[in-house]
């Protein structure tokens, strides 16, 4: 009996690791860009510079996923300078070629997107700039 007991607690101890290991994913990011529309499932229009007068900016992600956990999503982070303009999130399931994109009205200036895993980890991100139109500054 005194010999089971330090393995069950090690067990024990070790579960939630275990348990989280197996909820993790394995997805890799093929593709990440920026675009002036998402169609057909493909990005249009890739750019970093968009000019003024753009009212939108895309982001679009292909994934290669063998396993993901149950209920696995990705959040697309947009950020100008520093402020968070938006965020939104897509559903992630297992796939050679999985796509996901987000959309954000944008303004002249410095930006960014982030796509992040559902525990916040850091997977790609991609800077643009927004121009301002003639004659402001």
């Amino acid at each position: 009996m005194f010999r089971v007991l330090p393995l069950l607690i090690l067990v024990l101890l070790m579960w939630p690791k275990l348990a989280r290991a197996q909820e993790e994913h394995d997805c890799v990011v093929r593709q990440f860009a920026t675009a002036r529309l998402v169609s057909n499932l493909e990005p249009q229009g890739e750019t970093d510079k968009f000019e003024a007068g753009a009212e939108r900016a895309y982001a679009f992600a292909r994934l290669d996923c063998a396993h993901v956990g149950n209920g696995e999503t990705f959040w697309f982070h947009w950020l100008q300078g520093e402020r968070e303009a938006g965020k939104s999130r897509a559903r992630v399931d297992v796939s050679r070629n999985w796509r996901i994109w987000s959309q954000v009205r944008i303004s002249p200036g410095e930006w960014r997107v982030q796509l992040k895993d559902s525990d916040g980890r850091l997977q790609a991100e991609r800077k643009f700039e927004v121009a301002a139109p003639p004659g402001a500054e």
